[in-house]
């Protein structure tokens, strides 16, 4: 008579399934992906960016020198 325990079957199931990987199959190797360098990409382009927007903004100035907007 067999008597059904809880949790022994997806033991039974783990074992069965490592057992059968194949084990003297070659293996694929595997390289890490590079890191990823958005972070440092994305603040090089916003400081380039703001470089030239600076740049614009001062020969604006050079062009017109009254201000754009007035407070008041």
């Amino acid at each position: 008579m067999t008597y059904f325990i809880a949790g022994n079957t997806a033991v039974e199931n783990a074992r069965n399934l490592a057992q059968s990987a194949l084990p003297n199959a070659p293996q694929q190797p595997y390289d890490e992906p590079a890191p990823r360098r958005t972070l440092a990409v994305r603040a090089r382009i916003s400081a380039v960016l703001r470089t030239a927007a600076e740049r614009e903004l001062r020969l604006a100035d050079r062009i017109d020198p009254t201000p754009a907007c007035t407070a008041g």
